[in-house]
Parts: C-alpha cells; sequence; structure tokens
C-alpha cells in the first residue's frame, strides 16, 4: 500500500509556483487594462455629456443679441417671445430697443426704483377705486404672475424698463416744437402702377386733381375731400414720401410712388399713391392730429439715432428660428 502512495506521488510532481516576474506582469496588465477601461468610460461619459450639453443647455446659452457689452441669451429671448406671442424677429427689435433704453435714457431721466415700479403697480391694481388693502394688492399680483408665467423678478424688470421708456417719452414731448415748416398734401390712392400712370396722364392733360381723387382714390378717409391730407410737418410722411412731397413745387404731381401696406408681411399689398401740394409754410404750428402722431413717433426716432451710439449685432438665422418655433410648438 506504501508503495503504491510513494509510486503515485512521483508520478504526479506539485506544480512550478509562480515566479516573482510573472506575477509583477500579470498585475501589470491588469493595471493597463483597468486604466484603459477607466479612459474609455470618461470619454463615453464626456461625449455623452457633451451631447447633452450641446442639445439641452447650449442653445439657451446661445447669445441673440448684443448691444455693446450686454448680451441677451437665448433662455430670456425665449421666455419674452413666450410671454409676449410675438414674431421672433420683433422681439428682436424690442429687446434691442429695450437694451437702448436702458443704457441712453438716463443721460435725460432719473432711473426708475422698485419703490416707482410698487407705486405703478398699485396703481393698475386698485384701478378706479380709491384704495387697494395690502392683503388684496399680493393677491391681485400673485394671480398676475400666474397668468403672465413670469417670476416677480421678470416681471419687475420688464415694468422697470416700460416706465423708463415712458419717462423718456414725456421727456421728448415736452421738448418738441409745435411749430414746423409743413405743405398742404393731397393725395390719390390706387392699386397699380398702370393706374396711377393713367390718372397723372389726366391730370397733366387739364383734369382737375381733387375731382380725380373724388373718382377713382381708394383712400376712403380723404376720397370724399378731394384727397386733401391738410398741413403735415416735416417728417410726418413715412416710406421716403417726406422728401418727394417737400420737394414738389406748389400745384406739382408726383410721380407713382409705391406703398407697401405691412412692410414687414410676406403678405403685404402693393398700392401706389400720387401726391399733390398746394401750400407751403416754412413755419407753422402743427395741427392737433399730426402733433400727436409726431408725438408717438418721438421714442422710435429716438432710439433709430441712439442705435448710431452702440455696436448692435443680432445672432439669429433660419436653423435657430427652426428651433426656437420648436420650443415654442413645445410649451
Amino acid at each position: 500500500m506504501s508503495q503504491i502512495n510513494n509510486t503515485s506521488f512521483h508520478n504526479n510532481p506539485a506544480r512550478k509556483k509562480p515566479s516573482s516576474k510573472g506575477k509583477a506582469e500579470g498585475q501589470k496588465g491588469r493595471r493597463t487594462a483597468f486604466i484603459i477601461g477607466s479612459v474609455v468610460i470618461v470619454l463615453l461619459l464626456t461625449i455623452i455629456g457633451i451631447s447633452l450639453y450641446i442639445t439641452t443647455v447650449a442653445p439657451f446659452r446661445r447669445t441673440i443679441i448684443r448691444v455693446d457689452d450686454t448680451t441677451i441669451n437665448m433662455d430670456y429671448f425665449l421666455m419674452r417671445t413666450r410671454f409676449a406671442d410675438a414674431d421672433p424677429m420683433e422681439m428682436i427689435k424690442l429687446l434691442t430697443n429695450e437694451q437702448l433704453v436702458k443704457m441712453g435714457a438716463p443721460r435725460y431721466v432719473a432711473e426708475v426704483t422698485p419703490e416707482d415700479v410698487d407705486q405703478k403697480l398699485r396703481d393698475v391694481a386698485r384701478g378706479e377705486s380709491e384704495t387697494i388693502s395690502e392683503s388684496e394688492f399680493k393677491e391681485w399680483y400673485r394671480q398676475l404672475l400666474n397668468q403672465m408665467d413670469l417670476s416677480d423678478s421678470e416681471y419687475r424688470e420688464i415694468a422697470t424698463t416700460s416706465l423708463l421708456a415712458s419717462r423718456l417719452h414725456e421727456y421728448l414731448a415736452e421738448r418738441m416744437s409745435t411749430v414746423a415748416e409743413q405743405i398742404h398734401v393731397y393725395n390719390i390712392l390706387l392699386k397699380t402702377e398702370e393706374d396711377a400712370e393713367e390718372i397723372r396722364v389726366r391730370w397733366e392733360a387739364g383734369e382737375n386733381f381733387t375731382d380725380l381723387a373724388r373718382e377713382v382714390s381708394l383712400d376712403e378717409q380723404s376720397k370724399e375731400n378731394g384727397g386733401d391730407l391738410g398741413w403735415l410737418p416735416r417728417g410726418f410722411l413715412a416710406g421716403g414720401f417726406d422728401e418727394v412731397a417737400f420737394n414738389l413745387s406748389i400745384g406739382d404731381v408726383s410721380e407713382p410712388l409705391i406703398y407697401l401696406s405691412e412692410p414687414t408681411s410676406s403678405e403685404a399689398e402693393i398700392f401706389y399713391y400720387l401726391l399733390m401740394v398746394s401750400e407751403k409754410a416754412e413755419a407753422r404750428e402743427i395741427d392737433e392730429g399730426p402733433l400727436q402722431i409726431l408725438e408717438a413717433k418721438l421714442l422710435d426716432d429716438w432710439l433709430l439715432e441712439e442705435k448710431d451710439f452702440y455696436e448692435v449685432e443680432w445672432n439669429y438665422n433660419s436653423e435657430i428660428h427652426a428651433w426656437l418655433h420648436w420650443q415654442l410648438l413645445k410649451e
């Protein structure tokens, strides 16, 4: 029995123990594999993170408007567009103008304080009532924010800019001259250039301009008065008409002037005007109607001039337009 055991022992020698060199190489291989695996995981997570940032975060941080060093990003632009239910291009113009007011108005009028905003809000909340309690005001304001889907800070920022623009407009109106160079203008509005040319030929042949206006003009407001628009100050007529009209000699009629009913719309209708000047005055008191219209334009005229003092950039293209509309539809 012992011989069998000994034979057995010698026929199955024990395994050799691995050398220290082999152990080191194995550990090194495992470390290498671990490092490579970790790097791959980090790269994958980085790629996923960058992808998520590009698709979910970056678009909202994209700068849409820059006025000098001040920028307006997509997240704020989207919020204001949604709040106003506005056309994006109109919102770009509005936000640019608001920034110009913020930067330029303090040269002329006092800054709007939080107390000014509070007072204005209470005036609106009170309505025709003489007083409003604090609890009533807070409830009114809470419902207002819920209805508009704005935070307190967002709404106050809009209200502050609105008050500042209102103060600036009042400042400009107080300093506006009510005496100006003026012309007495008559007009005929027609649908096609051919129609306008035909009517001008009839006038050249001796027909009376006011009679022609009563017969063919599409301007319902002035047609019955023979196309009479009254006395108009310089700067009143838009679309290049002002320069044409003031350069006309008394009794002369302009060439057909093209007019777009809605210049910013793709569905704008095209019309043609003929203008005639019957009188001129170098200095005349502006009538109430034109005066109110000129006062309404004061802030727009100021903004147009103010824009030249700043570097204004718009970052808006068809791709951004499509993404923005997708966000608005989602919400």
